[in-house]
């Protein structure tokens, strides 16, 4: 992925964690944030 296809992947993967959250689904948000870690700590490997 590019940094921004990165970028806009967090992005969208925020949105759906808080919905998620929202919703009464504190598992599938927290399995969204992990993932938003990992692009995050992919993002400060390419600084």
């Amino acid at each position: 992925m590019t940094d921004n296809e990165l970028r806009k992947a967090i992005r969208t993967l925020r949105d759906r964690a808080d919905e998620a959250r929202r919703h009464g689904d504190p598992e599938d948000a927290d399995t969204i944030e992990k993932t938003i870690r990992d692009y995050q700590d992919e993002m400060s490997t390419r600084l």
